[in-house]
């Protein structure tokens, strides 16, 4: 078990430092470059999103960098909490393991972005829609993941009920505080 924790968290740490190196390459060379990728949709294209979230951003909600900062240290506590609930009842199972590494890098990107950039700087634009950094191609694996493990036939995944993961994380909690 330990090996695969080991593992884990190396995978982790790579995301992350692959994650921010690019950041600051692009921030210290190509800040002001464009390129093109696929056009006509697909460009090199840096900009900050000084609205720190995507939902700030299209909504125009002008919700602060300290709420934003604050809703994602917690939102990483609760993922850790959770990462440790699964592993502690279930053992630790590889899709998991591999779901965990993408979305708590990307949280922990996050919250770096919002704690050290002031924002995202997000160098990727498809154009007229949008423009994502990988901490966002993290995020989407994620979501990716979660959405193909309903459908793999491992037998691990299939035992994870919602309702009783739930229910048994409330009461995991509770446990610790």
């Amino acid at each position: 078990m330990q090996k695969n924790n080991k593992a884990t968290w190396l995978g982790v740490f790579l995301l992350i430092l692959i994650e921010q190196t690019i950041k600051i390459i692009i921030n210290s060379n190509f800040l002001d470059k464009s390129y093109p990728i696929l056009t006509p949709m697909l460009y090199f294209e840096p900009v900050f999103n000084r609205h720190y979230s995507w939902f700030n951003s299209m909504l125009a909600l002008g919700v602060s960098k300290s709420v934003h900062i604050v809703f994602v240290a917690a939102l990483l506590i609760i993922i850790l909490f959770f990462y440790k609930y699964i592993i502690e009842t279930y053992g630790h199972i590889k899709l998991v393991n591999i779901m965990f590494a993408f979305v708590f890098a990307g949280a922990v990107c996050s919250l770096i972005d919002k704690v050290f950039w002031d924002g995202s700087l997000d160098y990727i634009l498809v154009r007229g829609f949008f423009t994502f950094d990988l901490k966002d191609v993290y995020i989407n694996i994620f979501n990716g993941l979660l959405i193909l493990s309903l459908f793999l036939p491992g037998k691990e995944i299939k035992e994870l009920s919602e309702q009783d993961l739930l229910k048994g994380f409330k009461q995991y909690m509770l446990g610790i505080f």
